[in-house]
């Protein structure tokens, strides 16, 4: 209404041309319609704005005065129809220009939302329907149509004018909220009138003890729902888990302990999303966590990173005094997003998540400039409008290697959440990475879940177009009202998955999309302890991380001792290269014992071993146990495509958690991506989806039931 409103008083010149020609004076008319242009467009020029509708009408109205001079009988009879018709050139060489007029004022109203592609749409309807109105009007003014006829169009167009904004914005923003999800179908029902008599022997199945599982078995076992864990390994958490390596050194057994994956956990600051979770099960005091120190050796020089990310912008600034200012202005912007992209986890129990009403979505620009602003851009464009030195860049993208291999340039969305490690620390689990996978699992298990291991999952089972639980490598069956798999995602939709329960043309689409990086990586247990931060970050003579946990917990390795573990990220690309042409199952257990293989490996783990030693003098001089493992190795132990580490490339992954087959849901790298704050955001989620409103409620107060037993099943791994 208040566009409206506004319009119309801007149209007041024409009101009074209009006015002054039905008393049959063009001359006054057009007279008084350019003075009062003028005197708009000259305050408009005083404020420095340019107005389209308030520019054309002074345009029109100097041609009016033109052709007055040189035609007076013409106007005299043709004026009012060529006003109209004017009116309706301005609004299409408006559109023509892709600045619809409309927005000029509607700007005024919405402005948290005048960037958007929507407003953008919107005006340039509404400015669309003006020109077909004023057309129309023209047209019935030449043609001498009945004044009910114009009358009609007119408030047709007031209408539309003053509601429909209103009621587009309210439905694109709908069609926006619907976008979050690549799939949409209602959550199942566990209530249990609904289920007395399905035959179902849980509620749910989960395919893979990953984290991004187990923290959505959890959720949903604390919620009251009867869950069960399904992975074929050996021990529970996917990459999360720590394993011991026995070793001679001086006629003496030594025992290393290394971490298969992560070793720099985000995310559980206090109110942080894995903070919350393990809060919200009862299990946090479990874990004690030591504070993950950054070190960066790059072209530009290294830079041991300080606690405080302050303190870190200084040292940057000091080291690129030219660049000093912009770094600042950078860090505080990159700042205001990541607390505007984690604003909503308060209401969510600690996990972010999109504006979930209308009104959220329309308030959140206004509350949240800078996410609103940045989330979609890419992250390049954020850094480039306030910092240009290569070098200056290049530690700022430093820990760009903890989502991918810089194939895919990243977003806002997905690179602001690293500085996370600035802002409130990356820690690392005394005992190790395993703890974290264990007090999930106990936490499933007092809640009467269930999680066995060595139990390989064969097929999804699908029953009326739903997922309706899984069949076991050993032939069993499980129904289950839901499944959720955290599972690799191609292997889960292309092969667990019946081929007919899924649309054709999504299976062709995801099995182009390649999975996202592998990697390679040398663990060493070492006789010394190099002075060493705990994660190091290399970029010559070759791009590697390097990190030394027992920096922070010396009961990973015997006293006097180190664990290393260097890691190198492998392109998707390459990483198929590491594989044989034919075949294989899960284990390729001829092609591992290949001459070409083996040397392959040795070759590149001796090269990053050379890499390591720029920085740990005489590394090789003092490797007690080593063992190295290429994208084979994480392939054969995750049963991951081409041994992803990251899950999915941006083209395969998942908006959301549904998958496309109802009540299957997905947990895990297939939708979120790397880190393991990662997959617990998207386990959360994924529970979330199955039982709507889960993470907004309390943690259970019902106390905890029966514990089930954790019953490994003694089937080939």
């Amino acid at each position: 209404m208040q566009t409206f409103l506004t319009v119309k008083l801007v149209l007041a010149p024409f009101a009074l041309f209009w006015a002054l020609l039905a008393t049959h004076h063009p001359d006054w008319a057009i007279g008084a319609g350019l003075l009062l242009s003028l005197i708009g467009n000259g305050w408009r020029a005083y404020r420095g704005e340019l107005f389209v509708l308030e520019a054309g009408g002074l345009v029109l109205f100097l041609g009016l005065a033109g052709l007055l001079i040189a035609a007076p009988d013409l106007v005299a009879s043709n004026a009012l129809w060529l006003s109209f018709a004017g009116l309706s050139a301005i609004s299409a060489l408006s559109l023509l220009a892709c600045r619809p007029w409309t927005a000029d004022y509607a700007r005024a109203a919405y402005p948290d939302n005048a960037g958007t592609p929507q407003f953008f749409v919107i005006n340039a309807a509404i400015t669309a329907l003006w020109a077909v109105l004023f057309g129309a009007i023209a047209a019935c003014r030449y043609s001498d149509a009945p004044g009910e006829v114009i009358t009609a169009i007119v408030t047709a167009g007031a209408l539309i004018s003053i509601f429909g904004p209103k009621l587009a914005i309210r439905l694109v923003l709908q069609r926006l909220a619907a976008s979050q999800e690549t799939f949409r179908w209602p959550a199942p029902s566990f209530a249990k009138q609904d289920t007395a008599d399905d035959g179902a022997d849980c509620d749910v199945t989960v395919i893979g003890a990953g984290i991004g599982g187990l923290t959505a078995a959890a959720l949903l076992a604390d919620a009251g729902l009867k869950v069960k864990v399904f992975d074929q390994h050996v021990v529970a958490g996917g990459y999360c888990h720590s394993y011991l390596r026995k070793a001679h050194h001086r006629n003496r057994p030594v025992v290393y302990r290394f971490d298969a994956g992560p070793h720099d956990f985000s995310g559980v600051h206090p109110g942080g999303p894995f903070n919350s979770l393990l809060q919200r099960l009862g299990v946090a005091d479990r874990l004690q966590w030591e504070r993950v120190t950054h070190s960066f050796h790059l072209a530009g020089g290294a830079i041991d990173v300080p606690p405080d990310w302050r303190d870190y912008v200084a040292v940057l600034g000091k080291k690129f005094p030219d660049s000093a200012g912009g770094i600042a202005t950078l860090f505080d912007e990159i700042k205001a997003i990541f607390d505007d992209m984690f604003s909503t986890a308060a209401s969510r129990g600690g996990v972010p998540g999109s504006p979930a009403t209308i009104d959220e979505l329309l308030a959140f620009p206004r509350a949240h400039p800078h996410a609103y602003k940045w989330m979609d851009r890419p992250f390049a464009d954020l850094v480039a409008a306030h910092v240009s030195d290569p070098s200056a860049v290049g530690f700022i993208n430093a820990l760009s290697s903890y989502i991918g291999d810089g194939s895919e340039p990243p977003s806002c969305a997905r690179m602001v959440p690293i500085f996370g490690y600035y802002f409130h620390g990356g820690s690392y689990p005394r005992g190790g990475s395993g703890v974290v996978a264990d007090a999930l699992v106990d936490a499933i298990a007092a809640r009467g879940g269930v999680v066995r291991l060595k139990t390989a999952v064969k097929q999804i089972l699908v029953e009326n177009g739903r997922a309706s639980g899984v069949v076991l490598a050993n032939g069993d069956t499980v129904r289950a009202r839901a499944v959720i798999s955290n599972a690799d995602m191609k292997r889960t939709l292309l092969e667990l998955a019946p081929p007919d329960a899924l649309p054709r043309g999504y299976c062709d689409d995801l099995a182009k999309a390649a999975p996202a990086n592998s990697c390679f990586s040398v663990h060493l247990g070492v006789d010394f302890v190099p002075e060493l931060r705990p994660s190091t970050h290399l970029h010559a003579p070759m791009k590697l991380g390097i990190a030394m946990m027992s920096k922070l917990d010396p009961s990973a390795a015997p006293a006097g001792h180190s664990i290393l573990s260097l890691i190198a990220l492998v392109p998707h690309a390459e990483a198929q290269s590491w594989f044989p042409d034919q075949g294989g199952g899960n284990d390729w257990k001829e092609w591992r014992r290949s001459e070409a293989y083996l040397r392959r490996k040795e070759e590149l783990g001796d090269r990053m071993v050379a890499a390591a030693e720029t920085v740990i003098p005489g590394l090789s001089q003092h490797i007690v146990y080593r063992t190295d493992a290429s994208p084979v190795t994480y392939a054969r132990y995750d049963w991951a495509s081409a041994g992803s580490i990251y899950g999915m490339s941006r083209a395969g992954q998942l908006k959301g958690s549904k998958s496309p087959l109802r009540n299957l849901v997905i947990a895990g790298g297939g939708n979120s991506g790397a880190g393991v704050e990662a997959v617990v955001i998207s386990g959360a989620n994924a529970a979330e989806a199955l039982l709507p409103g889960l993470l907004s409620r309390p943690a259970s107060a019902a106390g905890v039931r029966q514990a089930a037993v954790i019953a490994p099943v003694l089937t080939p791994a």
